[in-house]
């Protein structure tokens, strides 16, 4: 009769070792032809479900295939973090806004580490950092100026 699997025996091993070998960490001057996945940032709302797995499986299938292709594949995780899911979110569970989207976070984070979802953990962009919110307004004074920022009705498609 065959051994049953065991996923906490078997996985951890594997998500440890493409952790310590950097088998999804890209430098910029990597040799390797360059490929660019970007899989949508989650809202730190709340805890992964199953559509997070359905979402990231995507971007993580082709990070693999590209990979064993021989491309250095950039493939950064980031989260939405600046904005009413968060603050709703915090709202809901009383807890100030920046300690509500830190944990949620770190949950996601470690789910997605948990399925083995390949991205470089190195470059863990959160959009409600200062310094990622200065490069948000510099790019917007920057389109201003260049006169690509107005003020218009529009039908916008939203339902």
């Amino acid at each position: 009769m065959p051994t049953p699997y065991d996923p906490q025996a078997i996985e951890a091993r594997w998500q440890l070792h493409w952790l310590e070998e950097g088998t999804y960490e890209v430098d910029n001057d990597d040799p390797r032809p360059p490929y660019y996945v970007l899989s949508m940032y989650p809202y730190p709302s709340g805890p992964a479900h199953m559509g997070h797995v359905r979402n990231y499986t995507m971007g993580d299938l082709l990070v693999r295939y590209r990979t064993m292709r021989g491309d250095g594949v950039l493939s950064p995780i980031g989260f939405d973090s600046f904005g009413l899911p968060a603050e709703n979110a915090a709202i809901q569970t009383g807890t100030h806004p920046r300690i509500n989207t830190e944990a949620n976070i770190e949950a996601l984070s470690a789910s997605l580490r948990r399925i083995g979802a390949a991205y470089d953990w190195r470059r863990v962009i959160r959009s409600h950092d200062p310094s990622y919110i200065r490069w948000t307004q510099w790019i917007f004074l920057k389109f201003y100026e260049a006169g690509l920022v107005y003020r218009g009705q529009a039908p916008v498609n939203w339902c």
